[in-house]
């Protein structure tokens, strides 16, 4: 299992609140591009994992994964239509939550694209993974690396922790990996640094997703700055000059 897959299976062992929800409300939960976990069960009881891509649904009935790259054998014994498999996906939404549901197998599609359809459930189940909401943000930020200064952009923030994106392509940052990211405010100049650890990371299309947690400084820093930001309309963001 890749590294990206551990930190999806130790996420989705999290414990949190539970409750369910209808399927069109806990798809919608589910960002296109990220990564979600399936598992297949045959008839015959045997169970297989493999990580794949979320790709959308037609707003109605069907959803569609990228059909996973495994062998012609993998393949001739998981993958027909009529089976049951669970989907496990992560929401970075508000608390974020994961979701997780069992449907069918739809349709298999080989071309001109690969894909894999599922039936939309009735019913999801959604596992809240953090204790307060974060609020999405029009924020950059700044981490000094040993020979540049790495510019990120934040997704969301609380005063315990934040989730900043860059390229998968770009430097990355393990679990548990000491990070120091700079926010400065444009119009006074004040600098605030978020420092804490890194505790997952989420690949969402071509950008890494790091979830961070504060430490003790960081949240007091955490604090001041979201005293300094507006709603926008759409996200909370710097006062204008």
């Amino acid at each position: 299992m890749s590294q990206n897959g551990n930190q999806l299976k130790n996420r989705f062992l999290s414990k949190g609140r539970e409750k369910s929800v209808p399927g069109a409300e806990g798809i919608a939960m589910i960002n296109h591009g990220s990564e979600v976990m399936i598992s297949v069960k045959t008839p015959l009881g045997r169970l297989y994992r493999i990580e794949t891509t979320f790709i959308g649904t037609n707003g109605k009935d069907e959803i569609f994964l990228e059909l996973p790259s495994i062998s012609q054998s993998e393949f001739d014994d998981y993958f027909y239509d009529g089976f049951w498999l669970t989907v496990k996906a992560i929401s970075e939404k508000g608390e974020g939550a994961v979701v997780n549901f069992r449907t069918q197998i739809s349709q298999i599609v080989h071309k001109p694209i690969k894909l894999l359809i599922l039936d939309v459930p009735l019913k999801m189940s959604l596992q809240q993974l953090r204790s307060e909401p974060r609020y999405e943000v029009k924020l950059q930020g700044s981490i000094a690396l040993p020979n540049r200064e790495l510019l990120v952009d934040f997704k969301d923030l609380s005063a315990n922790g934040c989730c900043f994106q860059k390229e998968v392509n770009g430097p990355r940052f393990d679990q548990d990996t000491f990070v120091c990211v700079e926010v400065r405010d444009p119009k006074v100049g004040h600098l605030f640094r978020l420092t804490g650890q890194v505790r997952n990371i989420h690949k969402s299309g071509a950008m890494n997703n790091y979830g961070m947690m504060f430490d003790e400084q960081g949240q007091k820093q955490a604090k001041q700055l979201m005293a300094q930001l507006i709603f926008d309309g759409s996200k909370l963001s710097f006062k204008q000059k």
